[in-house]
């Protein structure tokens, strides 16, 4: 009955989709659903293409509580950029998300974030969503998941990322409430006895604007295991937006390394 409530209300209230992505696949600590508490930190550097090449380091944390039969996920990001005009941004955010572990093949997980991004002029980002997250396959080496759901996002944008001439005339910022269609696919795979890599693939769009109004997005991670609290990893990031809801590029980019460890 909740999933088919959820339907009805995408197909009702849909709206064109804009902004950025969430990508809380890549939780590490998602994926220990039988430890009461389970975790990691990581620092790391990155560098992203926007108006120009920037570079970036950050810290991350995430953390897994299991609450009977349930998990709560909670992660958060701080990070400090630095640009070729020696200006100091940053960017962040806050996330928490409640899941269905029983061992169901299908279950529902429940989310909720805070993001901000002074690198793509992004101030205030709040989203509020639910998805179904189905099991395609699993063994001892990898696993295969797919998701499907809808969550409403309010973004208020600057002009820090678009260039001075495609700046429209007296206009500052920009806010956008929407509510939006969210599938994914979730793949990772064990190579050898120290490595893995893993992928995850966004589509987001809404019925009526399918194939016009969209976004793409996807992530790839090497990880190599250093000892058994401490990984190096490898990751790229990539987002392709057909309509961005300020004048910006519509593809963006981010490469970063960083060391995880693990508890």
């Amino acid at each position: 009955m909740r999933i088919s409530v959820s339907l009805i209300c995408l197909l009702i209230f849909s709206k064109p989709v804009r902004g950025q992505v969430l990508n809380a696949e890549a939780f590490k600590s998602q994926e220990a659903i039988t430890d009461s508490l389970r975790g990691q930190f990581s620092f790391g550097f990155t560098v992203d293409k926007q108006r120009s090449i920037v570079y970036s380091a950050y810290t991350d944390a995430d953390l897994s509580f299991k609450i009977g039969s349930n998990s709560l996920l909670t992660a958060a990001r701080l990070r400090v950029t630095g640009t070729s005009e020696q200006t100091l941004l940053n960017g962040g955010f806050a996330h928490l998300r409640f899941r269905d572990n029983t061992g169901k093949a299908m279950l529902l997980e429940y989310y909720s974030q805070y993001q901000w991004d002074g690198v793509r002029g992004l101030k205030h980002r709040y989203i509020l969503g639910s998805n179904i997250r189905q099991l395609v396959f699993k063994d001892s080496l990898g696993h295969l998941y797919a998701g499907f759901g809808i969550f409403y996002e309010f973004e208020n944008w600057g002009m820090a990322a678009v260039d001075i001439a495609n700046q429209p005339p007296g206009m500052e910022e920009v806010s956008k409430h929407l509510l939006k269609f969210n599938t994914y696919l979730r793949f990772s795979q064990k190579i050898g006895q120290s490595a893995r890599f893993s992928t995850v693939f966004y589509y987001q769009a809404v019925p009526e604007y399918f194939f016009t109004n969209y976004r793409l997005a996807g992530t790839l991670q090497w990880s190599f295991r250093v000892n058994r609290n401490l990984d190096f990893s490898l990751n790229y990031d990539g987002i392709y937006d057909t309509s961005p809801v300020v004048p910006i590029d519509h593809f963006y980019f981010n490469i970063s390394n960083q060391f995880v460890w693990k508890f």
